[in-house]
């Protein structure tokens, strides 16, 4: 168990490196190709109820800010989830992203603190954020546990979105609170 936690860390530092290493142009341009699939989806076309994470661009990952604005335009409700406790979540409806504000940490989260959550069983599918996925659908995230406990009662299609650069060949190292994915998108493949 521990030496799972210290790989764990090992390969969360590598992948962080390996993804920031690419530049803002190729990660931009991988990203429209990496959300072209997600929109594509069957579940995507017939979701009404979309929860995404808001992307952080110096973190190079894949961007979400198009993909959250196209589904606005679309008609969907859009919830962003917003950091509230230690390794909770709460998960706001937004009409634009100018409800958004980013936090101490460079996270865009709602800007209302009143805002009455959305329960996570109205919840259709659920954009994931993850610094390294494996062809068992497994994630390794950014180590707080914020998705993890998020997912472990959610039952909407939970959707991991990386870059090929981020991709584990062999099987990540998993613990039994580890939530699997039910589809990763890369640039290149759809693991479903």
């Amino acid at each position: 168990m521990v030496e799972d936690s210290i790989r764990k860390e090992e390969l969360r530092r590598n992948y962080l490196d390996k993804r920031k290493s690419l530049s803002e142009e190729k990660a931009e341009l991988k990203s429209k190709n990496i959300v072209k699939k997600l929109t594509q989806l069957t579940r995507f076309k017939e979701a009404t109820v979309i929860h995404s994470y808001v992307s952080i661009k110096k973190n190079r990952e894949v961007d979400t800010i198009k993909f959250i604005k196209r589904c606005l335009e679309t008609g969907k409700k859009v919830v962003v989830p917003k950091m509230v406790g230690e390794g909770k979540l709460k998960h706001i409806h937004i009409d634009s992203l100018d409800d958004l504000k980013e936090n101490n940490m460079g996270i865009h989260e709602p800007a209302l603190d009143n805002s009455d959550p959305v329960s996570v069983n109205e919840l259709d599918l659920v954009v994931v954020p993850m610094v390294a996925g494996d062809r068992f659908k497994n994630r390794i995230g950014y180590g707080a546990g914020y998705y993890d406990r998020f997912l472990e009662n959610c039952s909407a299609l939970k959707v991991g979105l990386l870059f090929d650069c981020q991709f584990f060949d062999g099987k990540l190292p998993v613990q039994e609170y580890d939530i699997p994915l039910d589809i990763l998108i890369t640039e290149s493949r759809k693991i479903e």
